[in-house]
């Protein structure tokens, strides 16, 4: 029982300090905005039309698809999935905290707080950032919309929009992790907060150039899986993205583990 408070009391002291900072509300703010910017032209497109009348039913839905997969998001995404928590190790050891620290929690309980407040809030960044962006499209656009056709079943964006939160919040897992596991080998906080986009840079420029056929490599694929390549749809990219953030965290914490047995 003590132990199960011990690891409790851990992984929610860490959690509230990634979520409780300014880094990660700006952090949030800013996929909001990669957002906006990803879906700006066809917003434009979309006001220039209103002047001959309504919008066309379900146009801010079809703003909101093309925003995702926008170059802006995919770019922005591996980097502000960083800013939270990914150099909260190296600052406990530069500071010296977690030679305190480690006396209360233990070193398995500490790194497992580590690395769960790591992957939460990686991943609840886009999906908060993502949300705010469909709430800021229905205030604005919905009003604009024709109604639906009398008789005309009402689509329902609901799934859709749960789906994409789910790829983006492994996505944003992937990210932050892979951002720790860097700046634990190098013991860089610059390499915590840019490994992430190097990552996803390097396998774009993998998959584009030299192994164009082996899709799983494309990390656009992730966020934006195509129906027709993916065995099980977007949870074939779920799965795939669950198998990288297990094997980054048993390297993590493999890693966490001795540079705390070197202090």
């Amino acid at each position: 029982m003590n132990q199960m408070i011990r690891i409790n009391n851990t992984i929610s002291s860490c959690c509230i300090q990634a979520f409780s900072g300014i880094v990660f509300l700006l952090a949030i703010v800013g996929m909001c905005t990669a957002l906006c910017f990803g879906g700006f032209q066809d917003c434009m497109t979309g006001m220039q039309n209103l002047e001959k009348g309504l919008l066309e039913n379900g146009f801010h839905y079809q703003l909101f698809q093309k925003a995702l997969v926008s170059d802006v998001v995919c770019l922005a995404l591996p980097i502000l999935c960083a800013f939270p928590f990914t150099a909260s190790f190296l600052d406990d050891m530069e500071s010296g905290f977690i030679k305190a620290y480690l006396h209360r929690s233990g070193r398995g309980h500490y790194i497992a707080g580590k690395v769960i407040a790591c992957g939460l809030s990686g991943g609840l960044v886009p999906v908060a950032g993502t949300g705010l962006y469909y709430g800021v499209l229905l205030l604005i656009f919905l009003p604009m919309e024709k109604a639906a056709a009398f008789g005309a079943v009402q689509e329902n964006h609901a799934p859709d929009v749960l789906n994409a939160c789910v790829l983006f919040f492994c996505a944003g897992m992937l990210f932050s992790l892979i951002g720790m596991l860097c700046s634990v080998v190098t013991a860089s906080k610059y390499m915590a907060y840019a490994s992430p986009f190097v990552f996803y840079y390097v396998l774009i420029i993998l998959h584009d150039r030299y192994l164009k056929d082996i899709y799983i490599l494309n990390p656009r694929e992730w966020i934006s899986p195509t129906d027709t390549l993916w065995v099980w749809g977007i949870w074939g990219s779920v799965l795939w993205m669950a198998e990288l953030i297990f094997l980054v965290t048993v390297v993590l914490s493999i890693l966490m583990y001795r540079r705390i047995e070197e202090i």
